[in-house]
């Protein structure tokens, strides 16, 4: 099983991800750690990544989609794998469309988890008042959440519908309770009940 789940932050992604990696038996791959494990191999797209980042400028697209691509070939993925997130917006959906064809490989579903973006805002406001106490990670201050929250809205959303109308596309109402969530997901991608 081959999976790609998207949703804005706070909107349950990571939750999901860990039930439904730990179900189907497969990693969950998100470009945040694929970036940082990179960086500590020292591998050339490693350190082409770190020179980026040292000047304070974005990876580039093609440098994060060869980073995937490299880790969708490990041999953890052989039974299928989770991707968390990626790609972020238009551009990257490009590059990771061909970037897939070229290694052989495809997804099984793409999983939205729609949350309105009140509910994103009301949920980023109490993750930061729990990073506030201590709880949560630390760069989850109101600020950064939102400002999260306002990327996801301005990059991410309009991707997302254009994906839509692609047979793949799997709609989940992701303002219900965590196990109402992992049941309608199963229910629509059926496999995860084999485990």
């Amino acid at each position: 099983m081959r999976l790609i789940l998207f949703g804005g932050p706070g909107s349950g992604k990571g939750t999901q991800a860990a039930i439904l990696t730990t179900l189907l038996g497969i990693p969950h791959i998100s470009t945040g750690d694929i970036l940082r494990a990179e960086r500590a191999a020292g591998t050339p797209l490693g350190q082409q990544a770190q020179s980026y980042m040292d000047r304070g400028e974005l990876v580039p697209d093609q440098v994060i989609v060869e980073m995937v691509a490299n880790r969708l070939q490990q041999p953890d993925t052989a039974s299928g794998w989770l991707l968390d997130g990626f790609p972020r917006n238009g551009a990257q959906a490009a590059v990771f469309e061909e970037m897939l064809k070229s290694i052989h490989q495809d997804y099984d579903y793409l999983l939205f988890l729609d949350v309105p973006a009140a509910i994103l805002q009301e949920r980023a406001l109490n993750r930061a008042k729990q990073a506030a106490n201590g709880q949560q990670r630390s760069d989850d201050t109101p600020e950064t959440i939102l400002k999260r929250v306002q990327v996801y809205e301005r990059e991410t959303l309009p991707m997302i519908q254009q994906y839509m109308s692609h047979p793949k596309f799997v709609h989940i109402d992701g303002t219900r309770t965590i196990e109402e969530v992992t049941a309608a997901i199963q229910a629509r991608i059926g496999e995860v009940n084999r485990v």
